[in-house]
């Protein structure tokens, strides 16, 4: 497909002269509401490839029609021997490309992708206190955030999530608290000042990552600052934005 197909992302990142990497994919299963694709990388996942941190996320360029959109997906489970990764597609309404594209992508297929930005992620020190709070569709990048944690540190993540489905877990140990997706604002709060204060009264906890959507990333953000926890240590992504389908691009 022809580069112009791109809008005007794929304008910016060519003039940045981004290295772009052509991912295999190796594997596809099904664990509703998730497409998970094995993809092959020698050049991004490699043994030879520049590191990643935990909750990497690439800029793919998805397919449809005459255009590519670009979308950005956390790789997990890297596996530097096989160069390989798994990624994992939500599959929401309304749909967008990616999540179409993903229904009905088999092995064999490629697909462009591009790492700038890639995560804004700032490790716990060893010993912090964690906090994560997700929904389905940050929770890949959570367990891999769960997973790269310091031996010491305990971890709590608060999930947004229904109770059937598949949901992607930590292998390391850590408390996982289940909060129906529909939760109201002031329940949802409760749930993170119980997190966030000891019996004592103290602060109980050293790093936060939020990765809800954006206005809800928002609200729990400004309480966990009012309630007294240094700005710094309060991490935060909004992983969508309510109404919009993820992949309905305005860059024509």
């Amino acid at each position: 497909m022809a580069r112009g197909g791109r809008g005007w992302q794929g304008a910016v990142l060519k003039a940045l002269r981004v290295p772009e990497h052509r991912l295999t994919v190796t594997g596809v299963r099904e664990l509703p509401p998730y497409t998970e694709l094995t993809v092959q990388c020698p050049s991004l996942l490699g043994a030879e490839a520049d590191s990643l941190p935990p909750t990497t996320w690439v800029r793919m360029w998805i397919p449809e029609n005459d255009r590519e959109y670009q979308r950005s997906y956390t790789l997990t489970r890297i596996n530097r021997a096989r160069a390989s990764a798994r990624i994992l597609f939500l599959h929401h309404e309304p749909t967008g490309p990616a999540s179409r594209w993903s229904s009905r992508v088999r092995p064999g297929a490629t697909m462009a992708v591009q790492v700038m930005g890639g995560t804004s992620y700032r490790p716990p020190s060893p010993g912090d206190r964690m906090l994560l709070v997700g929904d389905p569709a940050s929770a890949p990048a959570l367990a891999d955030a769960v997973d790269a944690a310091p031996a010491g540190s305990p971890v709590t993540v608060i999930m947004l999530t229904p109770e059937t489905g598949h949901l992607p877990r930590a292998e390391r140990d850590h408390q996982l608290i289940h909060l129906d997706p529909e939760v109201s604002e002031d329940k949802l709060l409760a749930a993170v000042d119980h997190a966030l204060w000891a019996d004592t009264g103290d602060l109980a906890l050293d790093w936060v990552w939020i990765a809800l959507e954006s206005g809800v990333t928002k609200t729990v953000r400004r309480h966990l600052v009012a309630s007294g926890m240094n700005r710094r240590s309060i991490q935060h992504q909004a992983y969508w934005i309510r109404g919009r389908a993820m992949g309905i691009a305005s860059d024509a």
